[in-house]
């Protein structure tokens, strides 16, 4: 018997086929190749001439190994793939299937492979796919490679290159746990107008853009978030060029923002909400340089922001990040079908956790633009119940003025100054007879003083540009939503409806007033 080195055929096949498993990227996103209606449910027979479909195995999982004869990778792992194809316990709710590709890219023909696989002595399920036109829907460039399907057809994971069985267990565990984005958070920028806003933009790569896009789309004060390659070696690459050509793009979310609703800092911070940024060239279950994280900007006026935000990071982590801080060298948009995927895919696959968008601290008020008038401007402009309240420590009659019963989306704003105090968002029915809320639209926004007349100790707020008198705050609020009843009087304060606030000039403080 010759050795692989005296089989000069043998020898080559082996370094082809180490050369391509190992120098492919390791994971995709799900449904990375977009498969004709045809191919979905593909029709495919055995090597017992049995016809077998995707669609008979509809509601359960599907592992598909490709492979080839003439691969010798492939070849040292159908003893293991024999093994998991007759897991009692993992065929419960998955279905294990190899496919061959007879005639094409070297394999032997037809008969020729159904005499060589029955003399192996092999009892695994294999598929005949003769012109190989599946293994070319699925995008398969290389042997071995495992696809992944979930219950409902879709693909879920493409991986070039050998896989133990715990690996594929791993994976088709992963698939069954895998969380959907059925229920999209909305969308508060849908809210906003951004025409003609001094917009700035950012690159950032996060792993798989499909979920990177649709959360950073959904930060308050993002115009826009597109998809694409960034800051790799070759001109206009393609998704394929990118996973299997060691183009050395990563996949980028194109950012463009409002700083006046939303600073660099900000947003940054909410994107290392959704990333491991010390693990390299990983993210979720995708692997390759692709999956890489990065902050790609334009302009060196953004790297003090940057570099801040880095440092804070480093610090909570205590390590140095793997996250790339680099000038944008290039970037080009990603097809089409990647373009607000999940919008139009809601349950595809997506390793972000929307849920971070929730700790995502945007608002912030300025008090250098509000500014408190003289006294003799107040007089002129308060009504007496107004300036009485807000200057000289008044307090008005309960259940008879403005906005105790009102439940209106809005903003409401210090009458003196127009400085945003409160939302509607935050706003109860507290039976007291003024408009009470749980807490301020920021907490600097609101002074805290102690107020000993008429015998009691309590404590009293007031606006801070304005030193306006507001009313007090209570323990005896909604514990559920922190215990705190701010106890306000109407005359102390401007309501602006949701509808106006944008023309207002108040559009930067719509997300918090707005549910969801």
């Amino acid at each position: 018997m010759k050795t692989m080195l005296q089989n000069p055929a043998l020898h080559i096949a082996l370094i082809l086929a180490l050369v391509l498993a190992l120098s492919l990227a390791l994971g995709a996103c799900s449904a990375a190749t977009p498969r004709p209606n045809d191919e979905k449910n593909f029709t495919l027979p055995d090597v017992e001439g049995k016809i077998v479909s995707l669609a008979d195995f509809s509601g359960q999982k599907v592992y598909l190994k490709f492979w080839a004869t003439w691969c010798p990778i492939c070849l040292s792992g159908l003893a293991d793939f024999s093994a998991l194809s007759q897991d009692a316990e993992l065929s419960q709710d998955s279905v294990v299937l190899s496919v061959v590709s007879p005639g094409m890219s070297g394999e032997m023909d037809r008969d020729g492979f159904i005499a060589w696989y029955n003399e192996q002595g092999y009892d695994f399920p294999v598929l005949l796919d003769e012109g190989g036109k599946i293994a070319k829907a699925y995008g398969v460039r290389a042997y071995p490679t495992s696809v992944f399907i979930d219950p409902e057809g879709a693909v879920f994971k493409t991986q070039p290159g050998h896989l133990g069985n715990e690996a594929i267990r791993t994976m088709l565990d992963t698939l069954s746990a895998q969380p959907v984005n059925s229920n999209l958070p909305a969308n508060p920028n849908l809210q906003m107008d951004y025409t003609g806003k001094d917009l700035k933009e950012i690159y950032l790569a996060g792993g798989c853009f499909w979920g990177v896009e649709a959360y950073l789309a959904r930060v308050p004060g993002v115009a826009d978030a597109s998809v694409g390659y960034a800051n790799g070696k070759t001109e206009n690459p393609t998704y394929q060029d990118v996973i299997y050509n060691d183009t050395g793009h990563a996949e980028t979310v194109r950012v463009l923002y409002d700083p006046g609703r939303i600073k660099l800092e900000v947003l940054l911070r909410a994107y290392f909400q959704i990333i491991d940024p010390l693990s390299v060239n990983r993210q979720g279950n995708d692997r390759g340089t692709q999956y890489r994280t990065g902050i790609y900007y334009l302009d060196t006026v953004d790297l003090p922001a940057i570099e801040t935000v880095v440092a804070e990071i480093e610090t909570q982590y205590g390590a140095q990040l793997a996250t790339e801080v680099l000038p944008l060298a290039n970037y080009y948009p990603a097809e089409d079908y990647h373009q607000d995927y999940l919008e139009k895919n809601p349950d595809g696959y997506c390793h972000v956790d929307f849920s971070t968008l929730e700790r995502v601290t945007v608002m912030t008020v300025d008090p250098k633009i509000y500014l408190k008038p003289d006294d003799a401007t107040l007089r002129a402009t308060l009504t007496n119940e107004q300036y009485a309240v807000t200057q000289q420590n008044d307090t008005e009659q309960a259940f008879t003025k403005n906005y105790w019963n009102l439940f209106e989306p809005g903003l409401y704003v210090d009458v003196v100054t127009g400085e945003p105090l409160f939302s509607s968002r935050d706003k109860f029915e507290s039976g007291c007879g003024w408009p009470s809320f749980t807490q301020p639209i920021v907490p600097e926004v609101i002074t805290y003083h102690e107020d000993a007349s008429f015998g009691m100790v309590r404590t009293e707020v007031r606006s801070r540009v304005g030193d306006s008198h507001l009313g007090h705050v209570f323990d005896d609020g909604p514990v559920d939503r922190g215990g705190l009843r701010f106890c306000i009087n109407g005359a102390s304060l401007r309501f602006i409806p949701l509808a106006d606030m944008e023309k207002e000039g108040y559009g930067s403080f719509i997300q918090a007033v707005i549910e969801g």
